[in-house]
């Protein structure tokens, strides 16, 4: 990932597994990560940990082209995403529903006004105790262009008056959308009869894994 926030970003390198392992993957040392834009700037990025690396100086711009190169054990893998305009966040909204066994639970959501006109595509973060939301949350405006939405916030469960709760709206393009909602419907498909397939490969040559480049808004409410 490389957003238009400050730095440093970050880059995953791992084996991929059997669908049938367990999730525990192995980072991969030693390759060599070039992010670059098309302003000409272009940075190496350094390995903290086995298979974890990350920029140093390099810095997102909103509508510049960014490309991936990862040299791992020989081969190198290449993708681009270009960085599209952030869209505000409106408001949060937090509310409460009573179930029939009388448990109470948080819902939340936030209020977003999608630009008219444009091909907009998000992905939606949530933060609360210290806790990043898990998954992939996308929409398209494919349906609703131009018009006032309202998307669920991921994680919400569990809110309490006095939490902070901060959303990001990231702005993705589509390539990136694609890649997650393909994840999410491999994830959804329970019952199937197969392990369900990879999703659309953004790398070349073909691999598993996404390079997203991104704008972000936020927005934090303490709730009541």
């Amino acid at each position: 990932n490389i957003s238009d926030q400050p730095g440093p970003h970050y880059v995953l390198v791992t084996k991929s597994a059997l669908f049938t392992d367990n999730n525990t993957l192995q980072g991969v040392p030693s390759a060599v990560i070039v992010i670059s834009d098309d302003a000409g700037n272009s940075e190496t990025l350094t390995e903290l940990l086995p298979g974890f690396y990350q920029t140093n100086t390099i810095q997102g711009v909103v509508g510049r082209n960014y490309r991936i190169q990862a040299t791992v054990e020989g081969t190198t893998y290449e993708s681009y995403s270009k960085m599209e305009p952030p869209v505000d966040i409106d408001s949060i909204l937090v509310y409460y529903e009573t179930g029939f066994d009388g448990k109470t639970e948080s819902e939340a959501e936030i209020v977003v006004r999608d630009p008219a006109g444009i091909a907009n595509y998000y992905r939606v973060v949530s933060y609360k105790r210290n806790q990043v939301s898990t998954g992939f949350n996308v929409q398209r405006d494919r349906l609703w262009d131009g018009k006032l939405r309202n998307f669920n916030v991921p994680d919400d469960d569990g809110l309490v008056t006095g939490d902070t709760l901060k959303v990001d709206l990231l702005s993705i393009n589509e390539r990136a959308f694609t890649y997650f909602d393909q994840f999410n419907d491999n994830q959804n498909n329970f019952g199937a009869p197969a392990a369900p397939a990879n999703p659309d490969p953004v790398f070349t040559p073909a691999t598993l894994g996404y390079f997203s480049a991104h704008s972000i808004t936020s927005k934090t409410i303490i709730v009541p």
